[in-house]
């Protein structure tokens, strides 16, 4: 069955190269845009040796303490992000994925040693 999943990041900056995601938010649904299962959020823990924006901060308002806080590791993060965008019949979607979404992603997933292109031409 193939199914869209409809994903956002929220981040603590707007460059993609050097930038952490804050936050995940993502759904699944059907090819007539029925919702299957839950929603997913997840906020994703700062490493320690990384700054956030001050005004990615104002924007989104999440501070690094309510990531620290309620955050996955990065790793973790990063995992459980990977396995919904290789789902076999998966297309992920999003607004603005293609000029930042879809390059933290990339990041993410090369930081934390997962192929960061498969999810595009597999499955």
């Amino acid at each position: 069955m193939k199914t869209f999943y409809w994903h956002d990041y929220e981040t603590f900056g707007l460059n993609q190269r050097i930038d952490r995601p804050a936050q995940f938010a993502g759904i699944r649904t059907d090819e007539d845009l029925n919702i299957i299962g839950e929603p997913d959020i997840w906020y994703c823990r700062p490493a320690e040796d990384y700054l956030p924006q001050p005004g990615a901060c104002l924007v989104t308002r999440i501070t690094p303490q309510t990531a620290q806080e309620h955050g996955l590791s990065e790793d973790e993060f990063a995992r459980r992000i990977h396995e919904r965008f290789n789902e076999t019949g998966t297309v992920s979607v999003g607004y603005n994925s293609l000029k930042f979404d879809d390059e933290i992603s990339r990041f993410l997933f090369w930081r934390n040693l997962y192929d960061t292109y498969g999810r595009e031409w597999k499955n």
